[in-house]
């Protein structure tokens, strides 16, 4: 469908000021865990600015950048279109160095609805292939996640 990204991302958020400094805008297809920063958030970039431009259903991220040229900051923006309209999933204000890990769970409950579950099957893995299947060490562990969620 064609669409005025700029047009359709101030009506979602009309305080922000359409890349002032800059910005960018991609489609959100996957996760490489392997990298901590923007780079782990795979898929390709998209034009998009103050004119039409044909957008498929999908996800994007949009990165925003505003404030002072010399000190601009980015404003990251998870968002799902889908049939014209944009859905403001997941934000991150002011984004520094790892401000990728930060929309992880998000994206990976955008992208599969089994996204916590698969997580957690995958730490359990782990766990088992680190321990060497050891039942002491594995209870050591049990204890120390216990206590840990009791603080949160």
């Amino acid at each position: 469908m064609i669409l005025n990204w700029c047009e359709e991302i101030t009506e979602l958020d009309p305080s922000i000021d359409f890349r002032r400094c800059g910005g960018w805008l991609k489609t959100v297809e996957g996760l490489d865990k392997s990298v901590m920063n923007g780079y782990s958030i795979t898929g390709d970039f998209v034009k998009a600015g103050d004119y039409k431009e044909e957008m498929k259903n999908g996800l994007y991220l949009d990165c925003n950048k505003e404030g002072r040229k010399s000190k601009p900051k980015q404003d990251i923006r998870l968002i799902r279109l889908h049939d014209g309209k944009l859905t403001l999933v997941d934000q991150v204000y002011d984004g520094k160095k790892n401000w990728a890990v930060d929309l992880w769970d998000s994206i990976g409950e955008e992208l599969n609805a089994n996204y916590k579950q698969d997580e957690a099957e995958k730490l359990t893995s782990l766990i088992l292939d680190k321990t060497g299947k050891d039942k002491k060490l594995i209870n050591d562990i049990i204890n120390n996640l216990s206590l840990k969620v009791e603080d949160f």
